[in-house]
């Protein structure tokens, strides 16, 4: 049975969700938003957080779809392009 529960874990799988580059070069980008929590559903391509910097309002999205793990940003938060705001455990 433990054999079980153990195949079952690792069918899932942790997905990063990065800040993209929103072609701001250097600009401050700040954590906004957020639309979800930890624990909450979400679907590919669902809008999870909203970023903004000097005349840009930007939703970041799920890679895939699953469970909000867990967020790595508050909100007010600097954040650059290519760090990781969130994980979403895939299944």
């Amino acid at each position: 049975m433990s054999h079980l529960h153990s195949e079952a874990q690792d069918s899932k799988s942790l997905v990063a969700v990065a800040l993209p580059a929103l072609g701001t070069a250097g600009e401050a980008v700040f954590v906004s938003a957020w639309f979800v929590e930890p624990g909450d559903s979400v679907e590919a391509g669902e809008p999870i957080l909203e970023v903004v910097t000097a005349g840009i309002t930007c939703d970041v999205c799920s890679p895939a779809a699953g469970r909000i793990s867990r967020l790595t940003k508050e909100i007010d938060a600097p954040v650059l392009a290519g760090d990781v705001v969130a994980w979403v455990e895939s299944c």
